[in-house]
């Protein structure tokens, strides 16, 4: 044993080992167990990392799949509103007072451009390594040059001087890239046959042909018809009207005075809508309408062309210079249809369909000008003078306090507490028609003082002064009229004087006399004005139907108190 332990041998060494070799031998599988441990939980957490992807997995395509397909179509597809033709406009004859007519535009297809836009950033760019933002700003220059020389070419085909404007373009770029972009409006026909001629070389560009509201007489009928303005994006509450929302709107006017304005909903119809697919650059790659338009209706009046033109050159004969003011409504007694309603002074309808210059439209509503936008025919309020005499006469015949055999002497005036009210007809003796004819103020004072105003303010109730009328609501006042309650208190003879002349504490619209006349002229019967004779709809299969409007509809009628 000494040599061993002197050469550093441990004889125990041997046997220790044979003991573990041993040991090993006869517990295989508890060995075993110990060192897979280790395997096991290798497992154990990659089966747990595959459990978690595949439940993301299910989640995205699955539970998120309607979620992230509405995303990739919003991200792909643009909603573009298409308006419908607008209804046309007759007069009772089928007499066209406002149609449509094509406005001829030159648009680009940005998309087809963009080639000739990197072409040219190369050009500008040279060989030249540029910063990042500098690139960007090139990038812009590139296109607007691209596309600024081109229209410019254009203009030169066509005879029609035009620049593209650098902010419109870069708004309609970056927002509306997809869509053609108008750069030369309104050609006249001779200047869209040169561009057909010769514009086929300018790569992108194209003709368009949109729809522009015409008025064919001019000034005929202004106020009534009234004028259109460009269509603001549609509105939210529109929006949620027609379950859609749009990402572009086609340009389209509205109705925003007089009968276009009245009757927008009827005569703009309802738009279409077509779905343009982009690509990631936003550009179009194709597009598909999927919501059909429906044409608005034809209106058809009531109004009568020659008899509105002949009240308007009647204004115009006593109006040489638009500036003195006045009104003429025209009725058919017989059943309140309005044959003529003419304001002065008077607009061109025309004038609004396009680009209105600040400097023409401000004289028209400046207060102090003549106002011809205000339609004094039924927005007027004036005292009615000498006609509401009509309406005394009628109270003293149907209540017998006149006796038209019967004279009165007129000293030329008539004398109220201290004062007197002059006379026009002069002085002498006055029966019932004489002093009709000569519009007698002293032989109505006197009458209508021994009627009293309860009595006047009765007669006047039952055609409805004060009150509107309804044929034009949006521009259309009911002027005053006292009640009883205000003639019981606070009320003098004097009052009453002037009331019994068309003076004083009563405003009236022509309109309103012209409806108070109709009833004496036919016995009695007070019709609401019409001014609406039907509308013409345009049915899928190509056939027309004609809807009347209530013909001759009763107020009300004059009885005796």
């Amino acid at each position: 044993m000494s040599r061993w332990l002197s050469h550093g041998i441990d004889p125990w060494s041997k046997l220790n080992a044979a003991s573990d070799i041993e040991t090993l031998n006869m517990n295989p599988v508890k060995n075993m167990r110990r060192e897979d441990m280790g395997l096991q939980w290798l497992a154990i957490g990659l089966f747990c990392c595959f459990v978690i992807l595949a439940g993301g997995l299910w989640y995205v395509q699955i539970v998120s799949f309607k979620k992230y397909e509405k995303y990739r179509e919003v991200q792909s597809y643009r909603t573009v509103r298409i308006p419908a033709p607008r209804g046309l406009i007759y007069d009772r004859d089928a007499q066209l007072l406002a149609d449509n007519e094509p406005n001829l535009n030159i648009v680009v297809y940005l998309d087809q451009l963009r080639e000739d836009f990197t072409r040219t950033y190369h050009d500008l760019k040279g060989d030249k390594d540029l910063p990042y933002l500098e690139g960007l700003e090139l990038e812009k220059d590139a296109r607007y040059l691209t596309v600024s020389n081109m229209v410019y070419e254009a203009s030169v085909i066509i005879g029609k001087p035009s620049a593209l404007v650098r902010s419109e373009f870069e708004s309609h770029y970056y927002r509306h890239r997809y869509m053609d972009m108008p750069v030369l409006t309104g050609l006249s026909r001779e200047q869209m046959a040169r561009f057909m001629e010769q514009g086929s070389r300018l790569k992108g560009f194209d003709l368009e042909v949109r729809s522009k509201r015409r008025y064919p007489n001019g000034s005929l009928a202004a106020h009534l018809l009234g004028y259109m303005r460009p269509r603001q994006r549609t509105s939210n509450e529109e929006a949620a009207t027609l379950q859609m929302s749009f990402d572009y709107e086609l340009p389209d006017f509205m109705g925003k005075y007089g009968l276009e304005g009245q009757y927008e909903d009827e005569l703009s119809g309802e738009p279409g809508a077509k779905s343009i697919l982009v690509n990631n650059m936003i550009y179009r790659q194709e597009e598909e309408e999927w919501l059909p338009l429906l044409p608005g209706k034809h209106l058809y009046l009531t109004l009568d062309t020659d008899i509105q033109k002949a009240a308007e050159d009647a204004l115009r004969y006593l109006n040489p210079n638009q500036q003195r003011r006045g009104a003429i409504v025209v009725m058919d007694c017989n059943n309140g249809d309005v044959l003529a309603l003419a304001s002065a002074p008077t607009f061109d309808p025309n004038i609004f369909t396009g680009f209105l210059p600040a400097s023409v439209f401000k004289p028209m509503i400046d207060p102090k000008g003549s106002l011809p936008l205000f339609n004094r025919a039924t927005y007027g309020r004036y005292h009615p003078g000498s006609i509401f005499k009509i309406m005394i006469g009628l109270a003293g015949l149907e209540s017998r306090i006149i006796d038209p055999e019967v004279e009165f002497f007129g000293q030329g005036y008539f004398p109220m507490r201290g004062r007197r009210i002059d006379d026009t007809a002069g002085a002498g003796y006055f029966n019932f028609e004489r002093a009709f004819y000569k519009s007698s103020n002293a032989y109505f004072i006197h009458y209508g003082l021994k009627l009293g105003p309860e009595t006047i303010v009765d007669y006047g109730n039952q055609i409805f002064l004060g009150k509107e009328t309804g044929l034009l609501p949006a521009q259309e006042t009911g002027g005053y009229f006292p009640s009883k309650q205000t003639v019981r208190k606070g009320w003098h003879p004097g009052d009453t004087a002037n009331l019994s002349i068309g003076q004083g504490k009563i405003d009236v619209t022509p309109l309103q006399m012209a409806v108070m006349t109709s009833a004496v002229a036919n016995g009695g019967t007070v019709f609401w004005p019409r001014i609406v004779a039907g509308w013409e709809s345009m049915m899928p299969n190509g056939a027309s139907v004609f809807e009347p409007e209530p013909e001759g509809r009763i107020r009300g009628r004059l009885r005796a108190s």
